[in-house]
């Protein structure tokens, strides 16, 4: 799935997620998976990354360490994933918020390789996509520069989880616009 445009800073953060790493340790899981860069090239892109404060870059002589910065933007499907971990119980719930979420979002389709990016796990429960509704979607993001396998059919989800969505969206853009300074604290029921 990996796309040079689009998908190198999000392979990256993924595989920092795990540990903190060296550059010589960064460059070969990357080899691993399949994405040949020279160490300079590497280290460059890297240090790119630490002046955005995306990545907090560290000296253990003889290495440079990288790990990710606890200030760094979190993508939206980061941001839905967290927020539909704090309302849903189950993984297979979570993961049906998540689709839903995401396919009111798009207006369209959501792959399983989406659901897995907002970080859940568990079965989506819905129908699956008509040829006509995968195909739609598959473009979509294949105009993006992602690459998504032919084994990955898209679910629309039925249910209706509207009020379970507002929340969520809700969630979402307070996280992203760093406005929790202006929500209300507590509501006090009774006394």
């Amino acid at each position: 799935m990996f796309s040079p445009q689009k998908d190198m800073k999000e392979l990256v953060l993924e595989i920092l997620k795990k540990d903190p790493m060296s550059i010589s340790g960064l460059c070969r899981e990357l080899a691993s998976r399949g994405v040949r860069l020279h160490r300079l090239e590497l280290t460059g892109y890297l240090k790119a990354l630490a002046d955005m404060s995306v990545l907090k870059e560290k000296d253990i002589k003889p290495s440079k360490v990288f790990s990710l910065s606890a200030s760094r933007d979190r993508n939206l499907y980061e941001l839905i994933g967290d927020s539909c971990a704090s309302i849903a119980r189950t993984p297979d719930e979570r993961a049906t918020l998540a689709a839903f979420c995401l396919q009111r979002l798009f207006k369209r389709a959501v792959f399983d390789v989406e659901v897995r990016r907002c970080g859940v796990e568990g079965v989506v429960e819905g129908r699956k996509a008509t040829s006509e509704e995968r195909s739609e979607a598959k473009s979509i993001l294949s105009r993006m520069g992602y690459k998504i396998p032919n084994s990955d059919i898209p679910i629309i989800v039925a249910k209706d989880l509207e009020r379970e969505f507002m929340q969520i969206l809700a969630d979402v853009v307070v996280e992203r616009f760093n406005a929790r300074a202006y929500l209300k604290e507590t509501t006090q029921l009774k006394l």
